[in-house]
C-alpha cells in the first residue's frame, strides 16, 4: 500500500489568490506552527512504519490471538516512538498514549495526547480509514492538533485561532443551510446508555427520510472529514478523548460547533455528539432533514 506524504516546511511562503466563476479565496501556505510541524513530522513517520506493518499483517498471523499481539505490539511500539521523537525538542513535556498510558514532565509544562490507530478494526480487516492522533494541551485545553491518514497521505493540522489545514492548505466546513444536500458521516453507537438510544434514533430517523449517511470508523477521521466539507455534518458515538480533542479543534477551528445530542456543547469523553456548521446543527438536533 503506498503511503504519500505531504511535503511541508516550518517557514511560510507565498501567499496565492485562486479565482473561478463562482469562487475567491485566499490561501496561504505553511500556517502550521513549529511545534505542529514537529508533531506532522513524528505522525508522519510513525504512518510510513505503520503501512509497512500491515503489509506484513497478514503473513505472518493466523489466529486471532497472533493477531491481537501483532497490533498491540503496533500500536505501543509507534507511541514509544512518537513521544521519543517529540521528547528530543520537549523532554519536560507530559505525554499520554492510549495504549502506553502516562509519561510523567513537569506538571506545568503542556501535555501530548497521542493514539496511533483510530479505528483498530478498520486496521484489523485493512480498511484504508485510521488515523495518527495528537493533540498539545496547554491546561487541559487543545492547542494544536494533528490527524493523518498514513493509507492516502491526508494530514489535517489545527492550532488555536489559526485555522485548519488539510496537506497545508486551509480548510473551511460548509456553508450549506439545508440538510437536503448533505452527506452525514455517523459512527453507530455501542453503548446502551440513553444518550446512545437517542443518537441511533436519530440516525435512523435520517435514514428513513432518505438522508444520505457515510460510516468510515473513524472517529477522528470524521471530524477532519467534517471539518474539510467531504462531510457537511456529522453523528458520531463514543467518541474517546484522543479523537475528541484532535479531531475537536480541527474541526472549530475550521467553523464547526460541536454539540451533544441535545444541542448542549458541553462535551466530555466518551462522547456522543453532533458536528456541523450552526445552521445544520439546529437541525440535526430537531432530527430534520430540512
Amino acid at each position: 500500500m503506498a503511503f504519500k506524504a505531504a511535503k511541508c516546511s516550518a517557514v511560510c511562503s507565498s501567499t496565492v489568490i485562486i479565482t473561478g466563476s463562482h469562487s475567491f479565496f485566499k490561501e496561504t501556505h505553511c500556517l502550521m506552527q513549529p511545534m505542529v510541524n514537529l508533531a506532522l513530522r513524528a505522525a508522519r513517520n510513525a504512518g510510513q512504519d505503520l503501512v509497512r506493518r500491515l503489509d506484513r499483517f497478514d503473513s505472518y498471523q493466523s489466529t486471532d490471538q497472533e493477531k491481537a499481539k501483532f497490533i498491540a505490539d503496533c500500536t505501543i511500539g509507534l507511541e514509544k516512538g512518537i513521544i521519543f521523537e517529540l521528547k528530543k525538542s520537549y523532554p519536560e513535556h507530559n505525554f499520554q498514549g492510549r495504549e502506553t498510558g502516562f509519561n510523567q514532565g513537569d506538571a506545568k509544562q503542556p501535555t501530548w495526547q497521542i493514539c496511533v490507530i483510530d479505528d483498530i478494526a478498520n486496521f484489523r480487516v485493512g480498511i484504508p480509514s485510521i488515523a495518527i492522533t495528537l493533540c498539545c494541551l496547554n491546561g487541559g485545553k487543545a492547542e494544536h492538533a494533528v490527524v493523518v491518514n498514513p493509507m492516502n497521505g491526508d494530514e489535517f493540522t489545527a492550532s488555536k485561532g489559526r485555522g485548519s489545514q488539510l496537506n497545508n492548505r486551509r480548510i473551511r466546513c460548509s456553508q450549506l443551510h439545508s440538510l437536503s444536500d448533505a452527506i452525514v458521516g455517523y459512527t453507530q453507537p455501542m453503548s446502551f446508555n440513553e444518550s446512545a438510544f437517542e443518537q441511533r434514533q436519530r440516525i435512523q430517523s435520517l435514514m428513513s427520510q432518505g438522508q444520505e449517511l457515510r460510516n468510515i470508523g473513524s472517529n477522528a477521521l470524521s471530524l477532519a472529514y467534517t471539518a474539510a466539507d467531504r462531510f457537511q455534518a456529522a453523528l458520531l458515538a463514543d467518541v474517546d478523548e484522543y479523537s475528541l480533542q484532535a479531531g475537536g479543534l480541527i474541526a472549530r477551528e475550521a467553523g464547526c460547533l460541536l454539540a451533544d445530542i441535545q444541542g448542549k456543547p458541553s462535551l466530555s469523553s466518551p462522547a456522543n455528539l453532533i458536528v456541523s456548521n450552526p445552521k445544520l446543527l439546529r437541525s440535526l438536533v430537531s432530527g430534520s432533514a430540512e
